[in-house]
């Protein structure tokens, strides 16, 4: 038998060296791949600039690295750039002096702003099973680019408010309408604008039932929350058909107690995070109605299981989350086919623009923290779907910015536009003040002494100073930080603007003496709520803790941990008037 070749000795460092040059040889190969994918990908976006003549402005932007296994921009929001005209413009309107607006003018109708059946907005073209996946992209790339310059060739194109850019986004979309059995758009209950066209595709094109459910309602005036209910019901439903019609829930994500005490909020909403059970009953009711409706062979038992079994369980002031498994849906573009109630279980779409509170909602559908929740708009980067029970799938869909009329001040405001990314915040405080009496809620001072006329300008110099907001060099007053913060304040609902249906004010005694408002009670967590509204003052000196912020802020100016921080107690001899603080709500009023 003939002898093999004798083996030559191999050391632990030459195994060891031969391992490293296999790595680089997989690395070189791997990074040839994506370098391919990468040019064809800047390629593609520099060739969709061109044919739309589209100044993409991209939010929060991750730099590319060669190599990596992903497109971290992929999902990114994509927004049409303000030109420097545009942003000097309001600059100068930001300077101007504030003329307060009527209660009249605090009512808000957003079908107008959507301009009817005629904007529209991207839905996904006709596709095949025949179709390869490189066909189904290059249809819907160039569907969309013609959707754009349609756009782009109205009359009216400068007068759009922002909307989303981003082809991706909108798959995810698509992708989410597709999959679900029940889809269910999130509003913010304190200004709930909901596109129209996008129901009337919804409840006629795919012939899907729809819920409205309006978040945040923790933020709301009972008596309002109820008008927008019936105005909603009102303009939405498309005929006197039930099967066709929307139908409107109230949720909120944070129980308060029954005394109720908001105003400027001191402290976050603290406790463990648990099911909002008599929020998550009615819409277990409404979509077991539409299961039933079909006839669906699917059982909604172990839901109702799950809401009795969190109705019993007692809960302390100690925050505890828990964080169960998230299942995470991978981009895809070849979708299939679905069709309604196929499958053993209930899949339930949710909807909505942008910091509409869609993953709090399901988070506090689960009783637990599945999904992240974060302020900055386009959080959520694709559709994520989790198992409620085992017969219901909730799907958390990307917030998507549609197009519209909306002033830009309203979108900010709402959560669509991120606010660290603005370049002139200064019209959106003259928003909020002409609204709300910034100056005597928050207990401000002139900067000039002696004057008595305020613009926007003035508000955030007088904000920078008591907070101690100032510019590291030159010691003046950071005028943006602050109205960065005044912002970040107004989204949390800790200054809290809330715009009215139509005709409320001429309705406002049916509104309040209504019964109906105890069922918005209860999923408040409140027994009865008081129908006139004061608010807490921020005093110029509060107590100590807030002067220690305020020496530390002096000498950390240049960082923008402190955007986040909540606004500490004042004393009741500080308050102007001699106020109690008690309530948020009065801050509508805007006869002082």
């Amino acid at each position: 038998m003939p002898q093999g070749r004798r083996k030559l000795p191999f050391s632990g460092k030459q195994k060891k060296q031969q391992l490293q040059e296999k790595r680089k040889r997989k690395q070189l190969n791997s990074a040839t791949r994506n370098d391919l994918v990468y040019e064809h990908t800047e390629h593609k976006k520099e060739a969709y600039k061109q044919e739309t003549d589209l100044d993409v402005q991209c939010i929060n932007q991750q730099p590319l690295q060669r190599g990596g296994r992903s497109n971290p921009n992929q999902y990114v929001l994509q927004f049409r750039r303000e030109t420097d005209e545009e942003i000097r413009k309001r600059k100068e309107e930001a300077r101007k002096e504030i003329i307060p607006v009527t209660e009249e003018e605090l009512e808000f109708d957003p079908v107008p702003f959507y301009d009817g059946e005629e904007l529209g907005f991207p839905v996904r073209p006709k596709w095949s099973p025949d179709m390869t996946r490189e066909e189904l992209d290059n249809r819907e790339y160039r569907y969309f680019k013609n959707y754009l310059l349609s756009l782009k060739q109205r009359s009216d194109w400068d007068q759009l408010s922002y909307f989303e850019l981003n082809l991706e986004t909108w798959r995810q979309m698509w992708r989410v309408m597709e999959m679900s059995d029940i889809l269910v758009w999130i509003a913010d209950a304190r200004y709930p604008a909901i596109p129209p066209y996008l129901f009337t595709y919804v409840l006629r094109t795919l012939k899907k039932s729809l819920i409205i459910i309006l978040n945040k309602v923790d933020l709301v005036p009972s008596p309002v929350a109820l008008a927008w209910k019936h105005k909603l019901v009102e303009t939405y439903n498309l005929d006197n058909d039930h099967d066709a019609n929307v139908h409107v829930l109230f949720f909120t994500s944070y129980i308060k107690s029954s005394e109720f005490k908001e105003g400027i909020q001191k402290k976050k909403p603290r406790g463990k995070l648990k099911m909002a059970a008599d929020a998550a009953e009615l819409l277990m009711k409404e979509c077991k109605y539409i299961v039933e409706k079909y006839q669906a062979n699917i059982d909604l038992k172990s839901w109702e299981k799950k809401i009795a079994e969190e109705k019993e369980l007692e809960y302390d002031n100690e925050e505890d989350v828990e964080v169960g498994e998230t299942i995470t849906s991978a981009s895809e573009t070849n979708y299939e086919h679905i069709d309604l109630f196929q499958n053993e279980f209930l899949t339930i779409g949710l909807l909505g623009q942008p910091n509409a509170g869609k993953s709090s909602v399901l988070n506090a559908l689960m009783g637990k923290k599945v999904v992240s929740v974060s302020r900055t708009p386009g959080h959520t980067k694709h559709f994520q779907t989790i198992f409620l029970t085992s017969t219901v799938r909730l799907c958390d869909c990307p917030g998507l910015v549609f197009p519209s009329k909306l002033t830009k001040p309203l979108q900010v405001l709402m959560g669509c536009y991120p606010i660290a990314q603005l370049r002139e915040p200064y019209s959106t405080i003259k928003f909020l003040a002409e609204r709300l009496n910034l100056v005597k809620i928050l207990n401000l001072q002139h900067p000039e002494p002696g004057e008595n006329q305020w613009s926007a300008i003035d508000i955030c110099d007088s904000w920078a100073i008591k907070r101690g907001f100032i510019t590291a060099r030159a010691g003046r007053p950071d005028t943006y930080r602050a109205a960065n913060h005044l912002l970040r304040m107004a989204l949390d609902g800790k200054i809290c603007l809330v715009l009215k249906p139509k005709n409320f004010t001429s309705n406002k005694n049916y509104w309040y003496s209504s019964d109906q408002l105890k069922n918005i009670w209860k999923i408040k967590g409140m027994t009865e709520e008081s129908n006139t509204y004061e608010y807490h003052y921020v005093s110029e000196s509060d107590n100590e803790e807030q002067k220690d912020e305020l020496t530390s802020n002096k000498t950390t100016s240049n960082k923008d941990d402190s955007d986040d921080e909540e606004l500490s107690g004042s004393d009741e001899s500080d308050i102007q008037g001699g106020h109690v603080a008690s309530n948020k709500f009065a801050v509508l009023d805007v006869s002082d």
